[in-house]
């Protein structure tokens, strides 16, 4: 539906995957209308009804990957409120509750992908952020998947935001050069977003099984998109989320990854980084977070061999207990 200089989705149309309600609303400045909560050691798990005050820990603010909605915060988010850092979670624009500076029509050809732009993602965060919290309050970052694109974009604009950031499973560039170890999704990538954007309908199909939680996740397992200990339960609300995009903004959306490269600015990186990575990750290989880690001075990593690109997800406690490690050491 129209909204005064931008497009939101209806109400409750999250109602089928949402994690944690969105209550809270701010505008950006394109008009796109960013849905956001957060997370409170007092006031439970799913509604906060005051900002962050100056009183409590460092805020933990989320930064979403491609397609994703709140799923993969599931375990980690409220641990990190329970142990007294307000953790705000916001959905990406165009996905979840929240809108989009136009109508996106069929196929998202009402878009381009400078609104999808990586940037432009890292500014809606820095927005929410402020709306959040009593004044520009900076948080650590925490980053999944293109989430850590994004993260690493908030630093390069924003640095005075950022007390430390969290990478989790997630390139520093174009992950299409490096999906599945190779560059054929590259290649293969102007095929499809040919379709995506002129003919969505023939993939309707492939997002109605995608939405089958049971299949889909025994699938995804089958060629390597999560690891073993990912259950139904736990991938069905991103699954369910997936089934209702748009191929074309879906397509867009890659396009702006794609563009977009962080690879300039990693040696400058003050901030305490801890990269999370996933041994068997297909979609984000351990050589190029091996080579984030490399590249960015003074980072920690912590290696889950067995996980996959779900990480998240597969190894709750022990990403916990990893996270409230290097908090602990940074005295945040």
């Amino acid at each position: 539906m129209s909204t005064p200089g931008g497009w939101a989705p209806a109400p409750d149309a999250d109602a089928s995957y949402a994690l944690f309600p969105k209550d809270r609303k701010v505008v950006a400045d394109d008009g796109t209308p960013l849905a956001y909560t957060i997370l409170t050691r007092d006031e439970g798990p799913h509604r906060a009804r005051r900002r962050v005050q100056a009183s409590d820990a460092t805020p933990v603010l989320f930064a979403n990957g491609w397609s994703c909605s709140d799923a993969y915060w599931a375990y980690l988010a409220p641990h990190l409120a329970a142990s007294g850092h307000p953790a705000v979670i916001a959905d990406t624009r165009g996905h979840g509750a929240s809108g989009l500076p136009r109508a996106p029509g069929r196929a998202a050809r009402g878009l381009t992908w400078e609104d999808l732009a990586i940037s432009r993602l890292a500014d809606d965060l820095v927005g929410v952020l402020a709306d959040a919290t009593t004044g520009r309050r900076p948080a650590v970052v925490i980053g999944h998947s293109m989430g850590v694109q994004i993260a690493l974009e908030l630093y390069r604009r924003h640095p005075e935001q950022v007390a430390a950031l969290v990478l989790v499973a997630g390139p520093f560039e174009n992950p299409l050069r490096t999906f599945y170890g190779g560059n054929l999704a590259e290649r293969l990538f102007p095929f499809a977003y040919l379709v995506a954007r002129a003919a969505p309908e023939l993939l309707r199909p492939m997002q109605a099984l995608v939405g089958i939680e049971r299949t889909s996740t025994v699938g995804a397992r089958l060629i390597g998109a999560t690891g073993d200990r990912v259950a139904p339960a736990d991938l069905g609300p991103y699954l369910r989320h997936l089934a209702t995009r748009d191929p074309g903004f879906l397509t867009l959306l890659a396009d702006a990854m794609r563009r977009h490269s962080a690879a300039d600015m990693l040696e400058s990186v003050r901030a305490p980084t801890l990269i999370l990575a996933a041994g068997r990750d297909q979609f984000c290989p351990p050589r190029i977070q091996s080579e984030l880690h490399e590249r960015i001075t003074g980072s920690e990593i912590v290696w889950f061999d067995e996980a996959g690109h779900t990480l998240p997800i597969e190894h709750p406690d022990e990403i916990a207990g990893a996270v409230d490690a290097f908090l602990d050491t940074h005295g945040l």
